[in-house]
């Protein structure tokens, strides 16, 4: 293949373009008479870039400290960048311009590019761990599109939850949420270059904020089921015209299968060792409730047949309360492990399962200054097994109370929703980062509580998943919780 004729284009307002050959590196640019490119301009300094070939690369390189010189709009660093096709040199306060330009270079630009979306292909694929694919997939599109920022959205229901890689918190992460919006909603990518420029193209807010002037954002699509976006953005210009838009959606398809396959070889090995720890789990409890029941019994006894004065009375009582608090640990460990059950429905109005959770906890809830706030519907029904939502109910509340050490709000609201049942809890508490509430759900995973098995919450979406409902956890540190269950409806209960 011939090599490549490059060649720079002198550009000066209200003259003809000149076009001087780059035959040989490094090609000096400046005011000296001895120089490659000389230009007699203001500002220009004797000595003041070079274009250097390095690694089959032409770099754009400062050659006089303080000299002004940018690339594209961009000032160029000491150690200078790459040039492309059709890049514009700037001098700072001269009108002079050149224009990068290679013939023949653009077959060998796009043999690169193919060469660097294969190399991010294969390190897509290289791994099995959801949170290390989401990461090389950031790194690949912002790689292969040359933008300065990259995020991904994931779909959670119907809202876009940003992937933080294991940051603690997502408010810092400023986007057009508009864009990445309707590319969930519609499942086409969205190009924008030179924000700004057209005036019959609205710009929104925090494009003007960001001074944004690109935005690509590609779904992340398996067939037609989009379970996220990819959101790059730019304050110049992308590097490559329509930045190659059907190679990009190709790595964003490849990247959703990537992310897919990730999430289903997690979800077994979880299903996997669920069913081992519960296997586990029934063996161990039916050897200890029988001792249990024994202790407790005998504690209960001895502790009736004591005086007041009987210096044994508290130690009996410790015995008492431990043994019911291994009780309840067993109960949860074998709620956790049977197999799902079928519910037993019936019609049954939320509001009510929401007051017969709540009474137990009145004496509690004044003991530790904590304000219960209803919002009740009582028109809000849906079709449940009332037993297991009290319980899943019970946990949550629970949850909440220990979330609020200082006191706060307990605010519980349930209502209707588009043919479903909601029932909320929520609290003011302490919160939680978004790496421990990606995993509240995983079995025996435990923040924040001094004693508990870790199971509340595994029981919680369990029963919600045997009633063909959804749930969702919305928390962030000092900014409390909120977790809504969605349950199928029913007709209004007599």
């Amino acid at each position: 293949m011939p090599a490549p004729v490059v060649r720079l284009e002198i550009v000066r307002p209200g003259q003809p373009a000149q076009v001087v050959p780059i035959e040989r590196t490094p090609f000096s640019i400046g005011s000296d008479a001895t120089g490659d490119l000389v230009l007699d301009e203001p500002g220009i300094a004797p000595r003041h870039a070079q274009i250097v070939l390095l690694g089959g690369a032409y770099r754009l390189i400062p050659a006089a400290a303080g000299a002004g010189l940018v690339l594209d709009g961009a000032t160029i660093p000491s150690s200078g960048r790459r040039l492309v096709q059709g890049s514009m040199i700037g001098f700072g306060s001269s009108c002079l311009a050149l224009r990068f330009l290679v013939e023949g270079g653009r077959r060998i630009d796009r043999e690169d590019r193919l060469s660097t979306l294969m190399d991010v292909a294969r390190t897509i694929t290289s791994s099995l761990k959801v949170d290390e694919v989401l990461e090389r997939v950031i790194e690949g599109a912002v790689r292969f599109s040359g933008a300065e920022r990259g995020y991904l959205f994931l779909k959670e229901g119907d809202r876009l939850v940003p992937w933080t890689r294991g940051q603690s918190d997502a408010r810092g992460i400023e986007v057009s949420h508009s864009v990445a919006e309707e590319v969930a909603r519609t499942g086409k990518p969205i190009y924008r270059d030179h924000l700004g420029d057209d005036e019959g193209r609205p710009v929104t807010a925090s494009i003007v904020r960001l001074r944004l002037q690109a935005i690509l954002c590609l779904p992340l699509a398996v067939r037609q089921d989009v379970i996220g976006v990819v959101y790059l953005d730019s304050r110049k210009p992308l590097p490559h015209h329509g930045p190659d838009l059907p190679w990009l959606e190709a790595l964003a398809g490849l990247a959703a299968i990537a992310i897919l396959n990730s999430r289903l070889v997690e979800e077994r090995l979880v299903a996997e060792r669920t069913l081992a720890i519960g296997q586990m789990a029934r063996a161990i409890v039916h050897d200890l409730r029988s001792p249990l029941s024994s202790i407790r019994g005998l504690a209960d006894l001895l502790l009736g047949r004591a005086s007041d004065a009987d210096p044994a009375r508290p130690h009996l009582a410790t015995i008492i309360a431990e043994a019911d608090r291994l009780t309840q640990i067993t109960g949860d460990l074998l709620q956790f492990s049977r197999d799902a059950t079928v519910p037993l429905r019936a019609p049954a109005r939320l509001a009510d399962l929401v007051r017969n959770t709540l009474a137990p906890f009145e004496a509690r809830l004044d003991k530790a200054a904590v304000r219960a706030d209803l919002d009740l519907d009582e028109a809000a029904s849906a079709s449940v097994d009332a037993p297991r939502i009290l319980r899943l109910l019970h946990n949550l509340v629970a949850n909440a109370l220990e979330a609020m050490p200082d006191g706060g709000t307990l605010a519980l609201r349930c209502r209707r929703d588009n043919g479903h049942g909601v029932i909320e809890v929520g609290d003011n508490g302490c919160g939680m980062p978004e790496e421990v509430r990606r995993r509240i759900f995983e079995p025996f995973f435990s923040y924040g509580k001094k004693q508990g098995t870790g199971l509340g919450m595994a029981i919680v979406r369990k029963i919600v998943e045997e009633h063909g409902g959804a749930i969702r956890v919305d928390s962030a540190p000092g900014q409390g919780t909120l977790v809504v269950v969605t349950l199928p409806v029913a007709p209004a209960a007599p």
